[in-house]
């Protein structure tokens, strides 16, 4: 039996990939979730979508030398973004309700990152992701 997907299908809808990601601010880095998904590329913050453009809209893509593939640069109506795969020193870890779960934990003491079910991405872990969505955005 062959199951067909059609555009209503839960599987059609669902992210093809999606990694923790942090949109660089300056002294600030908002912790959210890079994703692609029916031909768009997507970030979501805690505050809410960043972008969300099909691949045909974005203006640039660029995963400078420097980040080391672990992070890159998009253009989308205009407005530049920085975005790292990476967890910058400090920064906050992706709420809970983005990386797809109902309800976010309370981190209590003894409680470590990996508890949460989210993935923290060390630079090698970023990179790593670096070189899967260059090869899904062929860039």
């Amino acid at each position: 039996m062959t199951t067909h997907l059609t555009p209503a299908s839960p599987t059609h809808l669902a992210p093809s990939y999606a990694t923790p990601a942090w949109l660089l601010r300056g002294l600030t880095n908002e912790p959210g979730v890079l994703s692609l998904y029916a031909g768009r590329l997507r970030l979501v913050t805690g505050e809410g979508v960043v972008f969300d453009a099909p691949l045909g809209a974005i203006e640039r893509l660029a995963f400078p030398w420097y980040e080391g593939a672990a992070g890159l640069r998009v253009t989308v109506g205009g407005r530049r973004h920085r975005v790292s795969l990476h967890r910058p020193r400090g920064s906050a870890l992706p709420p809970a309700r983005l990386m797809g779960q109902d309800v976010e934990p309370v981190i209590g003491a003894g409680r470590s990152d990996a508890d949460r079910g989210v993935t923290v991405h060390s630079v090698l872990q970023g990179r790593g992701a670096g070189r899967v969505w260059r090869t899904l955005l062929q860039v």
